[in-house]
């Protein structure tokens, strides 16, 4: 095995617990039923969490050449996976037996944890990009992901209900553009 098929299969082992989360998440809801008060903005979030977990181990790929790996790439890589796992664990809502679910409500109050989370996967991802990934990505992806950032940012501190709404619609509207401009080009 390489150095890199060791390093994947760690680093896919978080993001595995971070998708289950989100998946196991989802599906509470679900069964709880009209308890449920829905929110499309708390649901584009978990999207977005979910599509940041696919585009980390997508990312990954472009590392399968890579011979050497020193401490810091490894722990660096693994702190991207750990900063989205722990952005799926905040946006779960306790489930309380008989207790109905404000997902608004529950985004208002929690926001910041796994927007927080999110905005650090953000943040690995630009010096991922910026170091080991050198080559593989040009600055624009870099340049792009700031705004990203800063919208995350704003996602976290302003608690305008029009900038709750509105933040994760274009933060999905750039993870699309992202995925279909770079997942286009991942080949063996």
């Amino acid at each position: 095995m390489s150095i890199f098929e060791y390093v994947i299969v760690l680093v896919s082992v978080v993001l595995s617990f971070g998708i289950v989360r989100l998946l196991e998440t989802h599906a509470h809801l679900l069964k709880l039923g009209s308890k449920v008060h829905w929110s499309p903005t708390y649901l584009l979030w978990l999207l977005i969490i979910l599509f940041s977990h696919i585009d980390l181990w997508a990312s990954l790929w472009m590392l399968r050449q890579s011979e050497a790996w020193t401490l810091l790439s490894l722990l660096s890589v693994l702190a991207a996976a750990v900063t989205l796992f722990y952005a799926s664990i905040f946006s779960a809502p306790e489930f309380e037996p008989g207790q109905a679910i404000d997902l608004w409500a529950f985004h208002m109050e929690n926001r910041r944890r796994y927007i927080g989370a999110a905005a650090g996967y953000l943040l690995m991802g630009i010096i991922l990009n910026m170091t080991m990934l050198a080559g593989q990505f040009d600055w624009a992806t870099v340049l792009g992901a700031l705004p990203g950032l800063g919208l995350l940012l704003a996602a976290i501190f302003v608690p305008d209900r029009r900038a709750q709404i509105i933040i994760p619609i274009v933060v999905a509207v750039m993870l699309t553009v992202y995925f279909s401009t770079y997942f286009a080009t991942l080949h063996g």
